[in-house]
């Protein structure tokens, strides 16, 4: 794969970072910069145009689909030196089948204990 420039750097690290893996723009990037620089990354893979929702950035807006915003795809994040957070979390995760009654267990709190500073004289700590 092609080296990433600096601009492309920065936008795919900050999606990186969102939990929503929406594209916001630097504000230096703009009209026909931002663009082109929005196409080559749609181009390699590393973004898609999603309809935009929740906290997604609009990054445009579309007469048939409405608005429509970026994120930043597996692809992008592999290529930043990201592993993908759902993969991530499913080697890391056992996932056990609920009890049959449809109840779920909480284990209970672990009680700590308190250290009483009534004894210890002032003059002792310090």
């Amino acid at each position: 794969m092609a080296r990433l420039t600096d601009t492309q750097l920065i936008i795919l690290s900050a999606a990186s970072q969102r939990g929503d893996r929406g594209v916001e723009l630097p504000a230096n990037v703009k009209g026909e910069a931002a663009r082109k620089v929005v196409d080559k990354l749609i181009r390699r893979g590393l973004l898609e145009e999603v309809r935009a929702n929740g906290s997604l950035p609009v990054w445009r807006r579309d007469d048939d689909s409405g608005a429509m915003a970026l994120r930043i795809t597996k692809t992008g994040l592999e290529a930043i030196g990201i592993e993908h957070v759902a993969v991530a979390a499913r080697k890391e995760t056992s996932v056990r089948p609920a009890p049959a009654g449809g109840e779920v267990e909480t284990p209970a709190p672990k009680a700590v204990a308190a250290r009483k500073l009534s004894d210890t004289p002032f003059s002792a700590l310090g």
